[in-house]
């Protein structure tokens, strides 16, 4: 008799899910059972998207310091002026090709901290990547879960999640580096739900009969096998899980949502959401930022060329999904964040772009944020090597998302000493969350 993928046995674990075969109860469940009742695992209804922004954004040139005259001094062809800029507060504008997202700010729902970065900065993309991704900077040791993964492992231990889709990449094709290599939980990677499938024997009792297996062996617990045994199950059960999401009708008009990365990612994001899913983080991704050349085409910064188009289609999308999250009533539990590995290079090059570079934008949407512009203006004329100096570290950034949305302690997932001496002192620059988490870690709320 043919069993579906889920007919599985639920195993309800505080706020999350997993799921195996009715008739075997493999071991990491059964450590997992014995772990009811013993506190919240990101238990409040909150919702992150990250987005990332591959390559190197140039945040100069996304939010604008267009009455700076260094800023125009060093981009003679590239800088983008007053007039031409979508007006934000007295000092920064936002460049016109994110006209989709100006009611945000208008709205009060937009923010952007300034001056992220970390210090002795890396030029390298796939270094800074692992940095931004892992959650530590040169000169620590070297973090090998990612941010998220470590946010799970403290938060839940290795209980079981109640959802097969607890973290989800949406619209990439492997898992990113900030989910993975967790001790406990391993999310899957949907780059098309259209083609989300097992590629295996298409004899299903056998394939039954092998999990049967898998799932009745003895494994030591954190074991490879056990891992095996946990992804095997997540696979099954996020298979299904998939297809009941993407079957979930768009609200939007038909074209809202582009067909590239980002696109079929936040359309899946919030196909998963409205489906009632109780997934806690996404990740999504752009990829195309690294604009050494033709950043602009024929002198048009505003127009034409590799960098408006790119905003153009992070702006559509984004506007998109929020809308979709609003239409749902579900933005005011949603927040989403875009990160980049570094920014550009202040000056621009002889080929109409912009060099690696250092500090850089982060921005931030939802019903919750509390809009406007954090961590301070860009200092354009005390330069490191050409680059922008920091501020406040990115680690900073996630801690305050960490502890002021999804209730959970940062000092756990940086370690206490970083929290201490970089972190705690810099997370009152960036209120960026209105309505802030009921569970606040005891540390952060005696400094506040």
């Amino acid at each position: 008799m043919s069993i579906s993928r889920r007919n599985f046995l639920k195993v309800g674990l505080s706020s999350m899910a997993f799921f195996t075969l009715e008739t075997t109860t493999p071991s990491w469940i059964a450590r997992s059972a014995q772990a009811i009742g013993t506190g919240d695992c990101l238990s409040e209804d909150r919702i992150l998207v990250i987005i990332q922004l591959a390559g190197g954004n140039d945040g100069l040139n996304t939010i604008i310091p267009v009455t700076d005259a260094a800023y125009h001094a060093a981009r003679p062809t590239l800088g983008i002026n007053a007039v031409d800029a979508i007006t934000m507060d007295g000092l920064n504008s936002m460049h016109p090709a994110l006209q989709p997202l100006a009611d945000r700010y208008q709205d009060g729902r937009f923010a952007v901290v300034q001056n992220v970065g970390y210090v002795n900065p890396n030029l390298s993309h796939f270094t800074s990547m692992e940095y931004f991704e892992r959650g530590y900077v040169p000169g620590e040791v070297q973090q090998i879960p990612g941010w998220a993964s470590r946010v799970y492992d403290n938060a839940c231990g290795c209980t079981i999640p109640d959802e097969s889709l607890f973290y989800l990449g949406s619209g990439v094709p492997r898992i990113p580096q900030t989910m993975a290599r967790g001790d406990c939980y391993t999310p899957p990677a949907v780059r098309d739900p259209d083609n989300y499938q097992l590629n295996a024997d298409t004899d299903e009792a056998l394939r039954i009969a092998t999990i049967h297996a898998l799932n009745d062996a003895t494994v030591a617990p954190l074991s490879e096998l056990e891992f095996v045994q946990r992804s095997a199950n997540t696979m099954e059960a996020s298979i299904a899980d998939i297809a009941t999401a993407n079957a979930t009708p768009q609200i939007v008009p038909a074209g809202s949502y582009t067909s590239d990365s980002l696109g079929r990612g936040l359309r899946l994001a919030s196909q998963v959401i409205r489906a009632g899913f109780k997934t806690r983080i996404f990740y999504v991704t752009l990829g195309g930022f690294d604009t050494h050349a033709n950043q602009i085409i024929n002198d048009r910064p505003t127009e034409r060329g590799n960098h408006p188009r790119l905003l153009g289609l992070l702006a559509q999308n984004v506007e998109s999904f929020l809308q979709e999250m609003e239409l749902s009533g579900n933005l005011d539990r949603t927040l989403v964040m875009t990160f980049s590995e570094f920014g550009r290079r202040v000056a621009q090059n002889a080929s109409l772009g912009t060099d690696h570079g250092a500090a850089n934008s982060l921005m931030m949407w939802g019903g919750s944020v509390a809009g406007g512009i954090y961590g301070g203006q860009p200092d354009l004329t005390d330069l490191q090597r050409g680059n922008l100096k920091h501020q406040i570290d990115f680690r900073t950034v996630y801690s305050y998302v960490i502890e002021e949305w999804l209730g959970c302690d940062a000092s756990a997932v940086f370690g206490n000493t970083v929290y201490n001496d970089i972190i705690q002192p810099e997370l009152p620059q960036i209120p960026v969350i209105e309505f802030p988490s009921r569970v606040r870690p005891a540390a952060w709320n005696a400094y506040r």
